[in-house]
């Protein structure tokens, strides 16, 4: 009888794993063709964006991924990696298996020329090194690593550098921010490998703007994703300008006439997008003579009532900021030879994110070159939203200003900047616009289309040109990135700030907003974690067999009265 019991018992045991495995099989089929994650992160970081997803199921052939950050490195990149494997996972099963990658050490066994070599041979490719230190044995050494991946796609190859260096930053906020923005980074590579069809983007020349060499460098990076060319507004008919999705005018110096920002106007109207870089100080330091020192004039573009009437008012001053960039001032003489140094210099206002917008989410500082101040005006239908402002120690000095070098090798006083700073720079409009055109009838052709109202449209001015100019090397034609100063030899965020800007502006793909995701890295606390450190290893080591011996005889006790009653 007893035999028979644990027979039934052995055979029931059976029939319910076997069903158990029948409807996993059942639903497994049932749900094949179904596909969902959940997300248990409160930031929802593994969640891509809509946008996102759309590029990656634009991949239709393989797109293979070569990362380099494969080796012994730091707490903070082993968190970068991982965070980029995670990534790759995400975009790889929404492009349906096309994306594949290899994690590797480039350096792996190679000697020091090879390691110069192959650091030559990224750096051709765009990526960037870094030193990390690495700890061994209560040892400090130093290490170069390639921190970014390079997607090869139909023939072609696009680098991506995962770390985002930034002025002044902590190195664990550098790798939070770095795995904050890898979703918009690797986003950005599909779309350049898999847009078709780009937007337009003009660039207008024909009123004293910067030349096509000036802006070559943010020319040729908009071209990786829109169609850029240069245009003559004067002739150019005002019904074409809507075939522009956005418009560059990179500071102006001579005037609009009145049929020229009436082209413009409508164009605004009709729901076009415009970047403006507009100062009212001449001022550049070309401009210095024998004497180092200049007067500032007043450039007459006749655009104030436009941006007036759309919302700012741009001030006929400079500002003067402690928070800058330097620049080379002779010093001495030695050996016949003049000899120079790197000074702060207040006219060029380094200026750090003003918000957590998309467009300037955790980009490097933005270098200014003799700036005027922003104010908004009281029209409420525009929102404004300040980009970019100058730091807390910073003054503006009006119109007439002079420029003096020997600003430069003085300590500034600290009394100058008691007014607090923090003037707009850079500023996003949003909302309803009006014609500046809207009262003033019969100033114009009656024939010409009119329209003097928008609901909803957007625009950014900026109150420098020089913002999007690049460097350049007269003597022999060489361009310098935007951003660069070849003096400094210092990397700012100019260009990506540019193209955060476009791509707001103009972009309808929503990849923009991306930018704006926040992760936080909960990095364990150092000094507890050392303090504490025999105790977390003695539970790790005996908590789990506690746990185990004390499953395995309540599990014993349960079987014994189960089989003996």
């Amino acid at each position: 009888m007893e035999k028979k019991k644990k027979r039934n018992n052995k055979i029931q045991s059976v029939t319910e794993l076997l069903l158990v495995l029948a409807l996993l099989v059942f639903l497994n089929l049932i749900f094949s063709g179904y596909f969902f994650r959940i997300d248990m992160t409160k930031e929802k970081r593994f969640s891509l964006s809509k946008a996102s997803k759309d590029l990656a199921a634009k991949i239709n052939d393989v797109m293979f991924v070569k990362v380099y950050l494969e080796g012994e490195f730091p707490a903070g990149f082993k968190k970068l990696s991982q965070a980029t494997k995670e990534m790759l996972d995400e975009f790889r099963i929404y492009s349906k298996g096309n994306i594949q990658y290899e994690f590797i050490d480039p350096f792996a066994d190679a000697n020091a020329k090879k390691t110069n070599d192959i650091i030559q041979e990224l750096g051709t490719k765009g990526l960037q090194p870094t030193n990390v230190q690495i700890k061994k044995d209560d040892e400090l050494s130093q290490k170069i690593i390639v921190p970014g991946a390079i997607f090869y796609y139909k023939g072609k190859e696009y680098p991506l550098n995962l770390l985002k260096q930034q002025f002044g930053d902590a190195p664990e906020a550098v790798i939070n921010s770095s795995i904050e923005l890898l979703e918009y980074e690797i986003a950005n590579v599909l779309r350049s490998a898999t847009e078709r069809k780009a937007k337009k983007i003009a660039f207008l020349d024909d009123h004293g703007e910067l030349g096509k060499w000036e802006v070559a460098d943010a020319e040729a990076e908009l071209k990786k994703f829109y169609e850029v060319t240069r245009i003559p507004l004067s002739t150019f008919p005002p019904e074409a300008l809507n075939d522009f999705a956005g418009i560059v005018i990179a500071k102006p110096t001579l005037p609009f006439n009145e049929f020229d920002k009436f082209k413009l106007d409508q164009y605004i109207m009709n729901g076009g997008k415009v970047l403006w870089f507009v100062e009212t100080q001449i001022a550049d330091m070309d401009s210095m003579g024998k004497e180092y020192s200049f007067m500032t004039g007043s450039y007459d573009t006749k655009l104030d009532d436009m941006l007036f009437r759309y919302g700012v008012r741009i001030n006929s001053n400079l500002i003067q900021d402690a928070q800058s960039n330097a620049i080379p001032i002779l010093s001495s003489m030695k050996n016949g030879m003049p000899q120079q140094k790197l000074l702060p210099w207040m006219f060029f206002p380094v200026a750090a994110p003003a918000s957590n917008h998309p467009i300037v989410k955790n980009i490097d500082h933005v270098w200014f070159q003799f700036v005027n101040s922003i104010d908004t005006t009281l029209n409420k239908q525009v929102k404004k939203t300040v980009l970019l402002r100058s730091s807390q120690y910073s003054r503006t000095v009006s119109a007439p200003v002079k420029v003096d070098l020997n600003l430069a090798r003085i300590n500034p006083d600290p009394s100058m900047f008691k007014s607090g700073g923090n003037y707009i720079m850079a500023l996003l409009l949003e909302g309803s616009f009006s014609s500046v055109f809207q009262y003033r009838g019969g100033t114009l052709d009656p024939e010409l289309k009119f329209k003097e109202h928008i609901d909803n449209n957007k625009m950014i001015v900026i109150s420098d040109g020089d913002v999007i100019r690049n460097q350049r090397k007269k003597s022999t034609g060489e361009i310098f990135p935007l951003g660069y100063d070849r003096y400094t030899q210092q990397q700012f965020g100019n260009k990506r700030f540019i193209l955060n800007c476009i791509d707001f502006l103009c972009d309808d793909s929503g990849i923009i907003e991306v930018r704006g995701k926040e992760i936080t890295l909960r990095l364990l606390n150092r000094a507890k974690v050392k303090a504490e450190k025999l105790q977390w290893q003695l539970i790790n080591m005996i908590v789990p067999v506690f746990i185990i011996l004390l499953f395995g005889f309540a599990n014993n006790i349960i079987r014994k009265r189960k089989y003996t009653t």
